[in-house]
């Protein structure tokens, strides 16, 4: 029984994960400590994850970064390799 709800739930994790980075919008993430960085935006929770994944911190420790619409011109937007090649990724 606790091997199938592990395994449910290690699914459910994994399209969280999916959904986070595959998500249309952009968001410029900054903070003082890590810097900058672009990223997918589906909430500001979301892009501060996504953020927080890239630099390879705990989210907890970059909670007082600003999420800002990202322009064109500020730019490429970053993703784990897996999620780069997606059909209708951005």
């Amino acid at each position: 029984m606790m091997d199938e709800r592990a395994r449910i739930h290690e699914q459910a994790t994994a399209r969280e994960r999916e959904n986070r980075w595959c998500a249309k919008g952009r968001a410029k993430v900054v903070h003082p400590k890590y810097g900058q960085v672009i990223v997918p935006h589906g909430s500001n929770y979301a892009a501060i994850l996504n953020a927080a994944e890239y630099w390879g911190c705990d989210w907890l420790e970059v909670l007082d970064a600003e999420v800002w619409l990202a322009l064109p011109g500020d730019g490429p937007l970053v993703k784990p390799k897996e999620f780069c090649k997606r059909i209708g990724g951005n």
